[in-house]
């Protein structure tokens, strides 16, 4: 697979999660503007969340990782911040749907799964600008000016 496979693939599934980001942020605004005990259809999206992100998680860790260690000067860095990362959310995610979790009341559920709904939104934009640029992961060997990558 060449770098532009790579940014083609991870970028859609990024547009899919995105969807699935506004679905569950909506169930989750749902349970707290109704005040209701009823939190079933967010937790069920929290676990269908948690299902895509794994696996986006770990693509992105198979088409990127040898990748972005090798690619530059930074390309350890943004491996390693990456790796940071995805291990925040997996944990949080893992927690969410935790039987634990399943104390919390429905407001509070919420309110958690919004903060982790926004880190996610702002980890697949820093993914696709930091990452997933063309002047970052590209496949070509010449490259005529990095100074903004």
């Amino acid at each position: 697979m060449n770098h532009e496979e790579r940014r083609r693939t991870l970028m859609s599934q990024h547009r899919e999660l995105r969807v699935l980001v506004a679905n569950v942020r909506a169930a989750a605004l749902e349970v707290l503007e109704s005040a209701s005990d009823d939190s079933v259809a967010l937790r069920n999206l929290i676990g269908e969340l948690r299902s895509e992100m794994e696996k986006h998680l770990a693509a992105e860790e198979a088409l990127l990782g040898p990748v972005l260690a090798r690619i530059d000067a930074w390309g350890p860095v943004r491996l390693d911040l990456m790796r940071a990362e995805h291990a925040h959310q997996r944990a949080v995610l893992a927690v969410l749907r935790s039987d634990r979790a399943g104390a919390l009341s429905p407001s509070v559920l919420s309110r958690r799964v919004l903060g982790l709904l926004d880190d996610i939104l702002a980890d697949m934009d820093a993914e696709d600008r930091d990452l997933l640029d063309a002047r970052v992961l590209r496949d070509d060997l010449i490259q005529l000016d990095a100074s903004d990558a």
